[in-house]
Parts: C-alpha cells; structure tokens; sequence
C-alpha cells in the first residue's frame, strides 16, 4: 500500500518543491522535529492500530510556506536539471560510484522526507476510515444480538429479556449469552468481540467447556453450577464478550428481567466499557473507538452511536441506575446496563 501512495505522491509533487523541502530541512531543527513526529504518526499504521490524533491538515502548507524564497540557489548545477525526481534516482549508499554534488544526497532524501509529509497528510482520512470500519462492525454486532433477543422475547411465555438471577452463578450481566445459546439463538457459539477492543488472552479451555469435536462453546447454564470457582469467575468474566447488558429492572412485583414493549428510549446493550487498574492500582476505565463514544442498542432495535460527552445528558443514563450505581434499575423504564461480570446488585452472590 505504501508504495502505491508513494509512487502517486511523488507524482503530484514538483522537483523545484521537493529541493526547497530538502534544502530547508537540512539545517532547520524545527523540521527535523516535525518529521520525527510524523514518523510516530505513521507507525501506528504499520502496528495495526487506530491513529487517534494524526497530524494537522494544513501541516504540508505551513512547510512549503516556512521555506524561504530563493532555495534552492539557482546554481548552474541546479538550473542545468532539467528532469523529473523519481524513485530511482534516489541513492542513499555512501559507496556509490556516482560523481557527488550538492544535490545528489541531500534532495533525493529531501524527496523521501516531502513523500512522507504527504502520506501523513492521510492519515485523517485513513484512520477515519479505520474508525468508521470498526464502529459499523459493533454495530453490526448488536444488531445480530438484538434479533436474537427479540426472538428469546417471542418464546418467552411473559415476552421478558434473558433474566440476570439476583444471586447464585447466574448472577452476572453477561448471562445473556448463554441464554440466547441455549436455546439456539446466538450466531456463533462463542463470546462476542468488537474489533475495536483488544480479544482476551484467557484461553478458551478456561472460560468454556470442550465439545466433543475438540473445540470450546460456552457452558449451559446448567453447567455453571458444576463449574469450580475459578472457571466460575472466568466465565463471568468473559462470557458477555465485549458487550455490557441490562442488569435487569425492580417493578411492582419485585426484581426481574425487563419486559419487552419496544420503548426506543430503553437501552438493552451497548458496547461495554473496559475497567481494570494501572500501575499504581488505581481503577481504569477504557471504552471502544478510540474513546470517543459507544453503540447502544434500544428496545426498538435501533442501534445509535452516542459520543461519551453525551452520555450524562442523556435522559437514560445506559451504565447507571436512576441512583446513580450501576445496579438494577429502580423502576420497570430505568435501563441500567453492565460489564460481563457485574451482578444486578452490589450485595449479590455470584456462586
């Protein structure tokens, strides 16, 4: 890929550009500053991750604007080049058998370095392609989920959501994926990962439980119960993949799974933020796309892409209670959403 952009780079640019760029940054330490940085702009491309701040769009303007007027010199060395730069004149061997002059080294990289301003200059586009790519694949994610859930609904005999038990090895959000399995409901048998959040190391054997073609499948819900406590703890963990779900509701009749009526107002699920501790054992907290917001999937079925700024402001907070905690929510229209592993509440007992 890097070659195609270069080649039509270095087509775009003129020679007399490439000589002004290369001659200015040979003594100018300000631009040599700038290019480390758009290397480390760059590097993130080759490492498959998301660039999150790519460098300013007007940087190539404000270049070619801080090159004084009048370089190159009008040598008669230089005058007498009367050919375009391409790729192969490029020579960076210092054992070369070609005559040196002043130009030879310093604007064939001076040409590499201007290629480079320009890639960087894409790096907007690309990464945003990157991160719409990767949104619409959650997405896509939750959608599958949803229908799923709205068929659970139409086999429930009270048209309710998979229930999250208030206590016992049921007791976590990310049951919903084994129900959904149990019945025949989930796309693939496995925790569901979105492409914009590091998958797990934790090998499969430890979170499920091999079939008999050697493979892993998440446990029934049978199972959970015969289960050691450390297989336990792993599926809970990891069982809701990258999605958090609702921790259910507490209505007239007391604690229960939320009744479905459509509500385009009620979260279901939504892409599930990642809490951990740094170094220092301080608690974390990371979201997917590049933090800048997350999916939700509603009742209805709508899936709405909601920028993290936005989230206090709604009038549903997705990851708290009415209370303000992440626990049920206090009424039959309060949606509270959690991590895999989270109980319906603080006091719950998870084995």
């Amino acid at each position: 890929m890097h070659e195609d952009l270069l080649g039509y780079l270095l087509g775009a640019l003129e020679p007399d550009e490439m000589q002004r760029v290369s001659e200015w940054l040979k003594d100018n330490p300000e631009g040599q500053a700038e290019l480390a940085r758009l290397e480390r702009s760059l590097r993130p491309l080759e490492d498959g991750f998301e660039a999150i701040e790519p460098p300013s769009k007007d940087l190539l303007a404000r270049t070619m604007a801080a090159i004084p007027e009048g370089i190159p010199p009008t040598s008669d060395e230089a005058v007498g080049r009367d050919y375009p730069v391409t790729l192969s004149d490029v020579e960076l061997s210092r054992e070369s058998t070609r005559p040196t002059s002043r130009w030879n080294v310093v604007d064939s990289i001076g040409g590499l370095l201007s290629v480079a301003t320009l890639l960087a200059l894409l790096l907007p586009t690309i990464a945003a392609g990157r991160f719409q790519a990767r949104k619409a694949a959650c997405q896509d994610n939750l959608r599958s989920l949803g229908t799923a859930l709205l068929q659970y609904v139409t086999q429930d005999h009270q048209g309710r959501l998979p229930q999250v038990q208030p206590s016992g090895p049921e007791a976590f959000a990310g049951v919903y994926a084994i129900r959904l399995h149990d019945v025949g409901l989930l796309p693939d048998d496995q925790p569901q990962w979105c492409p914009s959040m590091d998958v797990p190391t934790q090998p499969q054997a430890v979170i499920s439980k091999p079939n008999t073609a050697g493979a892993y499948r998440l446990p029934t819900a049978g199972e959970l119960h015969q289960l050691s406590v450390n297989q336990l703890q792993s599926v809970q963990q990891y069982a809701g993949g990258h999605y958090a779900y609702n921790l259910g509701v507490i209505g007239d009749q007391g604690y229960s799974s939320p009744q479905y009526e459509g509500r385009a107002t009620f979260a279901v699920m939504a892409d599930s933020p990642v809490i951990g501790r740094d170094a220092n054992g301080m608690a974390t907290t990371r979201y997917a796309h590049g933090e800048r917001g997350i999916n939700v999937l509603y009742e209805n079925g709508s899936v709405q892409f909601v920028s993290l700024d936005a989230i206090d402001s709604l009038r549903d907070n997705p990851f708290l209670n009415h209370a303000g905690a992440i626990e049920a929510g206090v009424n039959i229209d309060d949606a509270a959403l959690a991590p895999s592993d989270i109980p319906p509440f603080k006091i719950s007992v998870q084995r």
